[in-house]
């Protein structure tokens, strides 16, 4: 026999939490063609020389859905090990586009500075956006949910109220329409608006569509924090009434008097399972800090009517004042675990890498440190990003050891220089998966290997419905992932996140190399999953 690719020796973890075992995996026209001990010779051979051939990592939870479009090499993903991100997660996706942001997407790239590179005029529905992706080619596999936020602004806006029944009947219509376009499920934004106004019967309405596709209920959670608890009920309601599986974003507890809750939410999470059947599952980056936009830490009634109306009263005085109290005594306290990561607007270039305490006292500067915040949302028009050191190390191993419990990034597709490479922007975006294999797995002994590959591969392949990736198994496809377990590793940190991981040697998609002993190829031979 021969083959296209011959891999030897070396320690196949095979994406199912099954102990490892020392073999060979061969590879011809895209798909696993042989497992184990394999005769005949490729056209390449490599030497694993005992390091971990694993499938590819699927990133579940990931906002790649405008950077993609721009860095179609995916160059922070696939520099990790992976080969399939799931995109239109926390109730915004790419289409349809016009509810995709509060303002338009054009701006998006042009204030990111890829004005001309990418025309989204092309992709108002799903099976538009989905179609422009596999056009030109990606280095990743890609599949997408549908945004709440988006079906609602195109049909509501971004007012705090409930639809009409006819809205409703229009809501449900579009959902319909990207399910049958390719979409895997449903996301919400329920912290964000124009999510924030929705209640659980219009989530339901739209959930119970997605369902009709056999798709799932994806969901950032109305709150992560004191009212973690209930919102874990509330998103359990939605999947018992909608019959719909249900993945929890990103599961954490934010703020000290929260840490701990985490224990009974994973609780609460089997017992429904076990006793009512319902399909509830969560995933986790594996940090102590959260990352969004700064505004998102403004009360939720500043911002009805969309941006425009928030800056106009950031801009009344009574007003301001109203938000700053609320946002001293609702949202944060912690002004020092507030991280400003990336700015739009070139006169506060300098607030990037530095909290808000440090802003507020700098050059003996005595603004209360809110106002300061507050500044920098109206000078930046709500499009600085921040990120939010408020989770406990214990809570994220509590929630790591769990097996409910799979891997996402919550980052995008990024570059380490230029356009897509500026700012401070989350590590999660560069490392996550060699953060969990480094730190987690060989340094402390969290959870074992095997079962941390299973939580980027089978787990996530088995929620997607893919029954031939996330595994290494014959006739499987060929995304695969080869690392040194003893150098894996994240390299980058908070300050400075945009550096690609140590010990990622070899990543395949469909069957290619995208990474070869460690530099990108180049190829992009990845598929648009649904489309």
């Amino acid at each position: 026999m021969s083959y296209e690719h011959v891999f030897r020796n070396g320690r196949i973890v095979d994406g199912t939490g099954s102990p490892w075992y020392r073999g060979d995996v061969a590879v011809a026209d895209g798909r696993i063609a042989a497992v184990g001990a394999v005769a005949g010779e490729g056209d390449t051979e490599v030497n694993l020389d005992g390091d971990v051939i694993a499938p590819g990592f699927i990133d579940i939870h990931t906002h790649s859905d405008f950077t993609l479009p721009a860095n179609r090499d995916a160059h922070s993903k696939v520099r990790q090990g992976v080969t399939l991100e799931i995109v239109g997660n926390c109730g915004t996706s790419a289409a349809p586009r016009y509810g995709a942001a509060a303002r338009s997407v054009d701006d998006w790239f042009e204030s990111n500075g890829l004005g001309g590179s990418v025309d989204p005029d092309e992709w108002d529905s799903m099976a538009d956006y989905l179609e422009f992706l596999a056009a030109d080619g990606l280095s990743l596999n890609v599949g997408s949910l549908v945004g709440h936020g988006n079906v609602r602004a195109a049909v509501v806006g971004h007012e705090d109220r409930a639809p009409s029944g006819d809205e409703l009947d229009e809501m449900r219509d579009l959902v319909a329409e990207a399910m049958a376009d390719g979409a895997v499920g449903l996301s919400t934004g329920l912290f964000y608006p124009p999510g924030c106004y929705a209640d659980v019967d219009e989530v339901v309405a739209l959930a119970e569509v997605a369902a009709d596709h056999g798709g799932f209920y994806a969901t950032h959670m109305r709150s992560e924090s004191d009212g973690l608890i209930e919102s874990v009920e509330e998103t359990i309601e939605i999947g018992r009434r909608a019959d719909i599986p249900v993945q929890v974003s990103h599961h954490k507890a934010i703020g000290p008097d929260n840490w701990g809750k985490v224990r009974a939410t994973l609780r609460r999470m089997e017992l429904v399972r076990q006793r009512e059947g319902i399909d509830v599952q969560c995933d986790q980056y594996p940090y102590v800090a959260s990352s969004t936009s700064l505004g998102a830490l403004l009360p939720n009634w500043a911002h009805d009517g969309g941006d425009d109306a928030l800056l106009e009263r950031l801009r009344e005085p009574e007003t301001r004042a109203r938000i700053r109290d609320d946002l001293k005594a609702d949202r944060t306290s912690n002004w020092d675990g507030i991280l400003v990561t990336g700015v739009q607007n070139s006169d506060l270039k300098e607030c990037e890498g530095k909290t808000i305490a440090e802003l507020a006292s700098r050059d003996g500067e005595e603004r209360p440190p809110a106002e300061i915040l507050l500044d920098i949302v109206l000078e930046d028009e709500n499009r600085t990003m921040h990120v939010n050191f408020g989770m406990d190390e214990a809570d994220v191993r509590t929630v790591m050891r769990h097996d409910l419990t799979m891997v996402g990034s919550d980052g995008s597709s990024l570059r380490q220089s230029g356009p897509l490479g500026e700012g401070v922007p989350h590590p999660r975006n560069y490392g996550t998966f060699p953060q969990v294999l480094g730190k987690y797995v060989r340094e402390e002994g969290v959870i074992p290997l095997e079962r941390a590959v299973h939580k980027m591969t089978g787990m996530p392949a088995s929620r997607l419905g893919l029954d031939d990736r996330g595994v290494v198994k014959r006739d499987a496809r060929a995304d695969l992932t080869v690392f040194d377990p003893e150098t894996v590793e994240q390299t980058g940190d908070f300050l400075d996140p945009a550096v690609y991981p140590a010990g990622v040697e070899h990543v395949l998609v469909n069957g290619e190399f995208v990474v070869e002993d460690g530099d990108h190829t180049g190829a992009r031979p990845g598929d648009v999953i649904g489309a």
